[in-house]
C-alpha cells in the first residue's frame, strides 16, 4: 500500500482528502512512495546498503568487477580501511541480493554482475550529452533485457535526460536506475524551475495546474525550434508507470488505467523528479505505442490526441463555461483526431458543451472530435449541443 503524502485528487483536483486515512493500493494506482524518492534526491537513495560507508565499498567492487578488475579485493581493503574478511562479506551481500553471481571454489571464486543492478549518477547539464551517459554509465542495466524493453528504456532514458539538459535551468541532473527481476526503474531528477512552473510561465497559463492538461494532450514544447513536443507524451505511455514531481504538484500515468492521476501535495519540492517503471515481462514495444497515436503503419505523424478532460476539474468545480471548454480545447487543433475521455467527469454544463461540440466543431469541420466515457448526463449535453449545429 502506498500512502500519499499530502492532498490527492485522482481523475482531477478535486476534494481534499486526508493524507493518514487515504491510500491507494498498487492494483489500483502506482504512486513512488515518498520516502524513496526523499533519499534519493536528497542523499542519493541506494538499495546497496544502509551506511554511506557500506554503500561506497560495495558499489566500488560493482564498479570494479563489471570493469574486468582483478585486484579489487587488496584495492578495496586499501581504499577503505577494512579487513578482507569485511569485503568477502560484501561480496556475499552483493550475492545475496542478486548484484553479483559467484562461480568457483572460495579461493578461486570470481564474480559477475548478477540479474540486479543498481547505478546512479550526477552530472552537470552546461556538458552533459544523454547518449553518452547511457552508453557509458548505464547501459549494463539494459544489457540483456528483450530487445522492446530495452528500446523502450533507451528511448524513456535519453527523452528525459535531454528534456533535463535543454529546459530546466538547472545546475545538476541526477539519474537513478534499477533493475530487479520483476522491473526496471529510471529516475531522473534536476534542480531547475520545476516543469510545471516553467510550462505555466511560458505559455502564459494561469495556474501551473495547467500545465499537468497541457502535458497531457501531447505536442507541448517550450522550445518548437528544438523540439517536437512528444517525447514526454510517448514516454509517458511506453512506460507501465509514469510519474512525474515537481513544486506541490505530481502527475502519473498507469498503463493498466484510461485514467492520469493528479496529485496535490501539501510540501514544495524544488526542482522536478521523472520516474519511469516498466515490467521486464512487457509485451510493448515503441512501435506499439506510435502506432496507436499515428495516421497508420506506415507513417509515423502523430496525430491522435485523447485529452483526460477531468483534469481541468479545480477543487470544487463543474464542468459549466466556454472559458472551461476553450481550457481542454487549447492547442487540440494541432491533432486531425481528438478524443475527450469523459472518465471521471459526472455532468457538464450547456454552454461548456456548446463551446466543445458545437462552436469548436463548427470552427474544425477537418477535426474528428469524439468522445469517451461518457455518463447519461454527459451525453445528453453533447447531444443537445450536436443537435443546434
Amino acid at each position: 500500500m502506498y500512502k500519499t503524502p499530502g492532498r490527492v485528487c485522482p481523475g482531477g483536483m478535486g476534494e481534499q482528502l486526508n493524507p493518514e486515512k487515504f491510500t491507494f493500493d498498487k492494483q489500483n494506482v502506482y504512486y513512488p512512495p515518498l520516502s524513496r524518492l526523499k533519499k534519493f534526491t536528497k542523499t542519493m537513495y541506494s538499495p546497496l546498503g544502509k551506511t554511506q560507508k557500506a554503500t561506497e565499498a560495495r558499489r566500488f567492487l560493482l564498479e570494479a568487477i563489471k570493469a574486468g578488475r582483478l585486484d579489487y579485493i587488496q584495492t578495496a581493503t586499501a581504499q577503505f580501511g577494512v579487513t578482507r574478511q569485511a569485503i568477502h562479506r560484501h561480496l556475499s551481500y552483493l550475492v545475496e541480493h542478486g548484484y553479483l553471481v559467484a562461480e568457483g571454489s572460495t579461493r578461486a571464486r570470481r564474480y559477475s554482475i548478477g540479474p540486479n543492478r543498481w547505478y546512479a549518477a550526477s552530472y552537470d547539464p552546461s556538458v552533459a550529452d544523454e547518449s553518452n551517459a547511457y552508453r557509458r554509465d548505464f547501459h549494463f542495466v539494459f544489457a540483456d533485457l528483450p530487445k522492446s524493453i530495452e528500446e523502450i528504456c533507451h528511448y524513456g532514458f535519453t527523452e528525459i535526460f535531454n528534456n533535463a539538459i535543454d529546459h530546466s535551468e538547472g545546475t545538476e541532473i541526477t539519474v537513478m536506475t534499477e533493475r530487479t527481476e520483476s522491473h526496471v526503474t529510471i529516475t531522473i531528477t534536476d534542480n531547475g524551475e520545476g516543469i510545471f512552473l516553467r510550462i505555466a510561465r511560458l505559455l502564459n497559463l494561469p495556474d501551473p495546474r495547467e500545465s499537468l492538461l497541457e502535458l497531457s494532450k501531447g505536442k507541448l514544447t517550450t522550445d518548437p525550434a528544438n523540439h517536437t513536443g512528444k517525447g514526454i507524451f510517448f514516454t509517458s505511455r511506453a512506460f507501465d508507470h509514469f510519474f512525474i514531481r515537481s513544486d506541490d504538484l505530481a502527475f502519473t500515468h498507469v498503463d493498466r488505467h484510461d485514467d492520469d492521476f493528479l496529485f496535490h501535495g501539501e510540501k514544495v519540492t524544488a526542482g522536478t523528479t521523472v520516474t519511469m517503471e516498466i515490467s521486464t515481462q512487457s509485451e510493448k514495444s515503441l512501435k506499439q505505442i506510435f502506432d496507436a497515436y499515428s495516421s497508420g503503419p506506415d507513417d509515423y505523424h502523430f496525430d491522435k490526441t485523447i485529452v483526460p478532460v477531468k483534469l481541468a476539474l479545480y477543487e470544487g468545480e463543474r464542468l459549466v463555461s466556454r472559458s472551461q471548454a476553450k481550457r481542454i480545447l487549447n492547442r487540440v487543433e494541432r491533432f486531425s483526431r481528438v478524443v475527450l475521455d469523459f472518465e471521471g467527469v459526472d455532468s457538464i454544463g450547456q454552454a461548456f458543451a456548446d463551446e466543445v461540440f458545437r462552436v469548436f466543431k463548427n470552427a474544425h469541420p477537418d477535426i474528428d472530435l469524439r468522445h469517451d466515457n461518457a455518463s447519461e448526463e454527459v451525453l445528453k449535453m453533447i447531444r443537445r449541443a450536436q443537435s443546434n449545429s
